[in-house]
């Protein structure tokens, strides 16, 4: 291949996937414009529910779910639950004392729908020992003030081995602190 050619070919490249990514990730940090608007603090409430539930079975209400999150320009964030610090009894029908900390993840953002992407995971501890990990997935769609974030939730929990122990579905609204 002649070496201008073969520029030619590797700058093309670069372009089309420097593109790309520009649709899909977050700004640099300090970058102006829309994928940054999310940046800061939050309060969130969401409910959810199982998201395939039995046939037959009545629907449940959603269990309330309350959180900290603090978005980080560059597309990290950070996630603090309302959870009891001693954890809490037989949660998801696992008998024992139940214990979570913070989640960690990212976020990104689609210009083209205006929505953010937001996938958390954290580590599950029963009786004080590893019981596998979660993750969350959200779509977050802001009002044109920036206060408020709406979007569907989805969180997975595994054990230890990888092996899906269940999923919750739901509604999930942050509000800018």
């Amino acid at each position: 291949m002649k070496p201008c050619l073969a520029a030619s070919v590797i700058g093309t490249l670069a372009a089309l996937t420097t593109a790309g990514a520009a649709a899909h990730y977050p700004e640099p940090s300090g970058a102006p414009g829309p994928a940054n608007r999310i940046v800061g603090l939050w309060s969130t409430e969401a409910a959810v529910a199982p998201c395939k539930p039995p046939p037959g079975a009545p629907s449940t209400p959603g269990t309330p779910i309350q959180n900290t999150l603090l978005f980080n320009a560059g597309g990290t964030v950070v996630e603090s639950p309302r959870f009891p610090p001693g954890g809490a009894p037989n949660v998801a029908g696992v008998p024992g004392v139940y214990q979570r900390g913070l989640a960690f993840g990212t976020w990104s953002y689609d210009p083209r729908r205006r929505t953010y992407f937001l996938h958390l995971q954290f580590d599950n501890y029963v009786d004080n020992r590893y019981h596998g990990y979660s993750t969350v997935n959200r779509e977050i769609a802001l009002t044109k003030d920036g206060l408020l974030g709406t979007g569907p939730v989805r969180s997975a929990r595994f054990t230890a081995d990888n092996k899906l122990m269940g999923e919750v579905c739901g509604d999930a609204m942050s509000t800018r602190l």
